[in-house]
């Protein structure tokens, strides 16, 4: 029993020294201290700073002087040509007591009143003539200022930046700020006759006449009747042709009629002679109706028609073209029908040509109801006023085809719709 005593207290002492070895530090032998769980710093400690006067922030406060509003000093030159293009310019200078210059202010702009739409200078000037224009710009600078000259060899066609439509030309502000001289602004003068071709919007001033206008021809069928006089009367106060595309057998009730038609620039051709069908008919009565018409019509006008007849109904098969071919003779064919051999409504009829006229655009219509010539009260000012010349169907197929071409079938050109 003490035995057991003594070495369960031999056993506990063993225990302690270990554990108290554990934690002792140790020396020597090249062992490590071993670091506490969590270092430890002392606090440093900084020297005390002692201010001296100098260093006290004082703000700088800018002594504000009353603002000097500088002087504005400005010119404008307002033009409207032609009731429908409006031009402004405006010119001068802003001088100022901070700016040791004064500055230039210069702006201009042409508007066209009946689009609303701002012109600039390609809507104006080719630029593909340009080097003309600024040809003579050059000259006239050098008219107006000779001290220029020196300077001419830099113009471009940014000098052209600020111009107005004029009543005698184009007329051109050069500004200190485009300008490489200290001449102030200039106002320079391009006239219209001196710009020609060069000036874009010279037709619509009426300086000159359109290279080409659309083109429309109003073909009228069955004539002559009392209502074919009412129509050219319209034509006539409008400048305008058509085409009269004759029955032979009604010429001798109103010869006079297609003299006037004729001497007033319109055509008369033929429609055959009563108004057959020619794909019933067999090639030598085809060729009766129509040498026998043409040859009415000439008896009547003293000229011979041109070789081009409006078959009836617009019928036609290889028997009539070949037919029409060895005569030397084409076919006018249409591409806008209003039908107003139905339709005797004046409005409707104008209604569907103004909806379907188009460049090149051969109307069908009959001169034989007064509704038709109502129609062209409406119709013919208003083709004019859209753009469109009215001219003869020989002309139209002159200009879009070339010669008239025995045999064939001329359509005129048709809406996509």
């Amino acid at each position: 029993m003490r035995s057991k005593v003594f070495w369960l207290v031999v056993l506990a002492l063993a225990i302690l020294v270990a554990v108290i070895s554990c934690y002792a530090p140790r020396y020597g032998g090249g062992s490590e201290i071993i670091p506490p769980m969590h270092p430890i710093y002392d606090e440093p400690e900084y020297p005390l700073y002692e201010y001296d006067e100098s260093d006290i922030y004082e703000p700088y406060i800018e002594e504000t002087l009353p603002p000097d509003p500088g002087e504005l000093d400005l010119q404008t030159n307002n033009v409207f040509v032609a009731g429908r293009y409006a031009g402004f310019l405006t010119w001068g200078y802003f001088r100022h007591s901070a700016v040791y210059e004064d500055i230039a202010i210069a702006d201009s702009q042409v508007r066209d009143t009946y689009t609303g739409a701002i012109l600039y200078t390609q809507d104006i000037i080719d630029t593909e003539m340009m080097d003309k224009v600024l040809s003579l710009l050059a000259g006239a600078i050098l008219a107006h200022t000779p001290q220029a000259a020196p300077y001419l060899y830099m113009i471009e066609a940014d000098w052209l930046r600020h111009l107005v439509i004029d009543h005698e030309g184009l007329r051109v502000m050069l500004a200190p700020d485009i300008t490489p001289w200290d001449l102030g602004f200039m106002h320079i003068l391009l006239t219209y006759e001196e710009l020609d071709e060069a000036f874009l919007l010279g037709v619509e001033l009426g300086l000159r006449e359109p290279p080409h206008r659309p083109m429309v021809a109003l073909t009228f069928d069955d004539g002559p009747s009392s209502y074919t006089d009412m129509i050219l009367d319209i034509l006539e106060a409008h400048g305008a042709r058509a085409t009269f595309c004759v029955l032979g057998n009604r010429i001798h009730h109103r010869p006079e009629t297609l003299v006037r038609a004729v001497a007033s620039g319109s055509e008369v051709i033929g429609h055959s002679w009563d108004h057959s069908d020619f794909t019933r008919l067999n090639a030598s009565a085809i060729s009766s109706q129509i040498t026998r018409t043409s040859a009415e019509i000439e008896a009547a006008t003293g000229i011979s028609p041109p070789p081009l007849v409006r078959v009836p109904y617009g019928a036609t098969n290889s028997r009539v073209i070949n037919t029409a071919r060895d005569l030397g003779y084409s076919l006018l064919h249409w591409s806008v029908d209003p039908q107003d051999w139905a339709n005797r409504d004046a409005y409707v009829i104008y209604e569907h040509i103004m909806r379907r006229a188009i460049e090149g655009s051969i109307i069908l219509l009959h001169d034989i109801h007064t509704s038709t010539a109502e129609a062209m009260t409406m119709v013919i000012p208003r083709l004019i006023e859209e753009g469109f010349q009215l001219v003869t169907a020989s002309e139209l197929i002159a200009h879009h085809y070339g010669e008239l071409e025995a045999g064939e079938v001329y359509k005129g050109f048709r809406n996509p719709w």
